[in-house]
C-alpha cells in the first residue's frame, strides 16, 4: 500500500499542476501539442484533436508542451503562428505560467472545503470551566455559563468568542451571560499571556481564563484511609451524582463533596479496558460516603471525604527525564510550583513552557504503602531534546517528563448557520495560513536560517505518503494539500526551468522591450538546471542520511 500511496501523491500533484497550465492554455487559445504525465518514452499515447496525451515511463513529473515554447518550433500555417507561445501577449503567457502553481493552491482549498463542509456543528460559546485567579473568575463567571453577546455583538460560536477576546486585550468588555433561566451582564478585561509550545514557539494571546471543554467530575483518591477510599472509590472514577443531584463537571463535584455533612449516596462510572482494543467500557456503580468530621477550634466542624481532582495526579513519568530524576512517581499529586498552588495540569504546563530555562521548585504529595501521606519537593529544570516527528523530521522539544492521564470533557455544540459560506471562508482561511506557514519555512531555508537537512527528496515524500495513508484517507488528503502548496511555492521560485523562472524571463523581456536571444535563453536555462541539480543532490543526500544510514 505504501507504493500505491506514493504513486497517488505524485500522480495527483502532477496532474493538478499540469492541468492548470493545460486549461489556461486552452482557454487562451494557445496550441497545446503534448500533455504528458511522466517523462521519457511513452507507455501510452493517444491523440485527440491537435494534442497528444501520453503517460511517460518515468512517473516523477510531467509537462504541457505548447507550440513556440522552443525557438526551433516550426509553424506550418499562419493560424498556428498566431497561437504559438512566443507570439501571444505577455499577459497571456504569464497567466499560462502562473496557472500551474495556482492549481496547486486551488487543490488544498478544495480539500479544505470538503472537510469544512462535512461539519454540521461547531462548539458553542458555553464556558467549560474557569481557571483560578483569572479575570473570568474575578468577574463571577461559572462553568456552564453561555456568552450571548460581547459589547452588543452576538456570539454564536466559540471561535467568535475567542477571536473577540484575543483581539481586545486591555479593553473592558461587556459580557451578556445566560445562566440557567437568568440573564445578566458583567465586565471583563482580557489580559495578555505568553503561550509557548514544546517546540519552543512563542505566541502572545489575550485570554480571560476560560476553557471550552469542561473539566469532568473525575475523582482522585490519594488517602487510602479516607471515606472515599473506604466507599470503594478509586482515582479515575467519574462521579455523576451525589445525594440525588446530577454532577456535570468537577466544579459541581467539588461543591457537592464539600457540602456532604452526613451519609450520602454516590453514583459513579468506572472504566474497564477492553482486551486488545483501545476502548474503555464504562460501568455504573453505587456507593455511600460517610464524611470524616474535622473539628476546627471549639465549635466549627467540616466534613472531609478525601475526594480530590484527578487532574493533578501523575499518571506517567518518562524514564531518565527531569521529573524522574527529581523523584516524581505515578500516583503522586502535584500541589505547588514555586510556592504557588496549581489546580489544573494545563496551568502547570503553561508555567513550565513559559520559562524553559527556569529551575522550578515543585511540591507534591505521595501515599506510602502504610497509608501515610508524605509531602515531597524538588528543584526541576526542563531539558531540550532533539526528537523526530512521525515522518522522521527532526524537532526540538522541551521535556518535563511527567504527565497526567486526565482528559478534558466535550463542550456543547450548536448547528452551523449557512454551511456553504462557513466551508468556503474556512477553506480560504486555512489555505492562506498553510501558504503563509510553508512560505515562511521555505524562506528560512533559502536564507540559511533553517538547517539544510530540512530539504527532503523522494524518500521523504514516500515516507510521508505511507504514514499518512496508513492513518486514513482524511490524513492522506491533508498531506496532499500540504505537499501541493509546497510544490506551488517551489515552482514560483525565480529559478530558470521553473515557472518562477519563466515569469522572470517575461519580466526581463518587458523591461528590455524585446525578447532575449536564443543564446541568452540557453544560458538562462543552463543556470536553472544547475541549481535544480544541486538542490536535487542535497535532497537525495538528506534522504540517504535520514532513512538509509541512520
Amino acid at each position: 500500500m505504501s507504493v500505491l500511496y506514493f504513486l497517488l501523491l505524485i500522480g495527483v500533484l502532477v496532474v493538478i499542476h499540469e492541468l492548470g497550465h493545460f486549461a489556461a492554455a486552452k482557454l487562451l487559445d494557445f496550441k497545446v501539442t503534448h500533455f504528458s504525465l511522466g517523462f521519457g518514452r511513452p507507455l501510452f499515447r493517444v491523440r485527440r484533436g491537435e494534442t497528444d496525451y501520453q503517460i511517460g515511463v518515468l512517473p516523477f513529473g510531467g509537462y504541457t508542451r505548447i507550440l513556440g515554447e522552443d525557438a526551433d518550433d516550426a509553424t506550418s500555417t499562419d493560424a498556428d503562428a498566431r497561437r504559438a507561445f512566443h507570439r501571444k501577449p505577455k499577459w497571456q503567457r504569464a497567466i499560462v505560467v502562473l496557472a500551474g502553481p495556482a492549481a496547486n493552491f486551488a487543490l488544498p482549498a478544495a480539500i479544505y472545503f470538503a472537510f469544512f463542509a462535512g461539519h454540521s456543528q461547531l462548539p458553542a460559546p458555553v464556558i467549560g470551566d474557569v481557571l483560578p485567579d483569572t479575570p473570568a473568575e474575578r468577574a463571577g463567571i461559572e462553568p456552564g455559563d453561555r456568552v450571548l453577546a460581547i459589547d452588543g455583538s452576538s456570539q454564536r460560536y466559540w471561535h467568535e468568542l475567542e477571536d473577540t477576546i484575543q483581539s481586545r486585550v486591555g479593553d473592558e468588555l461587556k459580557f451578556r451571560i445566560e445562566r440557567g433561566e437568568r440573564t445578566f451582564e458583567t465586565y471583563i478585561t482580557p489580559v495578555t499571556t505568553t503561550f509557548r509550545d514544546r517546540r519552543g514557539r512563542e505566541e502572545e494571546r489575550g485570554h480571560i481564563g476560560i476553557t471550552r471543554a469542561p473539566f469532568p467530575p473525575q475523582a482522585g483518591i490519594l488517602n487510602l484511609d479516607s471515606p472515599a477510599a473506604d466507599a470503594g472509590l478509586r482515582t479515575g472514577d467519574h462521579i455523576i451524582g451525589i445525594g440525588g443531584h446530577h454532577i456535570d463537571n468537577y466544579a459541581e463535584l467539588r461543591r457537592a463533596a464539600d457540602a456532604i455533612a452526613h451519609r450520602e449516596r454516590v453514583t459513579y462510572l468506572r472504566g474497564t479496558q477492553v482486551p486488545g482494543l483501545p476502548v474503555e467500557l464504562m460501568h455504573a456503580h453505587l456507593t455511600e460516603i460517610v464524611p470524616e468530621l474535622i473539628t476546627d477550634g471549639a465549635t466549627v466542624r467540616t466534613g472531609d471525604t478525601g475526594i480530590e481532582s484527578a487532574e493533578m495526579f501523575v499518571a506517567r513519568v518518562e524514564p531518565d527525564s527531569p521529573a524522574a530524576r527529581a523523584g516524581l512517581q505515578p500516583g503522586d499529586v502535584i500541589d505547588r510550583v514555586d510556592g504557588e498552588p496549581v489546580s489544573h495540569w494545563l496551568v502547570l504546563d503553561q508555567r513550565l513552557q513559559a520559562r524553559p530555562d527556569h529551575e522550578f521548585d515543585v511540591e507534591w504529595r505521595r501515599a506510602t504503602s502504610s497509608g501515610e501521606i508524605v509531602p515531597m519537593s524538588a528543584t526541576i529544570r526542563q531539558e531540550r531534546r532533539e526528537l523526530a516527528d512521525e515522518f522522521g523530521n527532526p524537532k526540538q522539544a522541551l521535556v518535563f517528563g511527567a504527565s497526567s492521564g486526565f482528559e478534558l470533557g466535550r463542550g456543547e455544540l450548536v448547528p452551523i448557520e449557512n454551511r456553504f459560506r462557513y466551508a468556503a471562508s474556512g477553506a480560504l482561511e486555512r489555505t492562506g495560513e498553510t501558504v503563509a506557514t510553508l512560505a515562511s519555512g521555505l524562506w528560512a531555508v533559502i536564507r540559511g536560517e533553517a538547517p539544510r537537512d530540512a530539504v527532503g527528496g523522494p524518500l521523504m515524500m514516500y515516507r510521508a505518503a505511507s504514514i499518512s495513508g496508513d492513518q486514513g484517507w482524511d490524513r492522506f488528503l491533508l498531506m496532499i494539500a500540504l505537499v501541493s502548496v509546497s510544490v506551488g511555492l517551489i515552482n514560483l521560485l525565480p529559478i530558470p526551468a521553473l515557472d518562477g523562472g519563466q515569469l522572470l524571463l517575461l519580466a526581463g523581456e518587458t523591461i528590455r522591450r524585446k525578447p532575449l536571444s536564443p543564446r541568452m535563453r540557453d544560458r538562462f536555462q543552463l543556470v536553472g538546471l544547475v541549481i535544480i541539480g544541486l538542490i536535487t543532490i542535497l535532497a537525495i543526500r538528506n534522504d540517504i542520511v535520514r532513512f538509509v544510514i541512520q
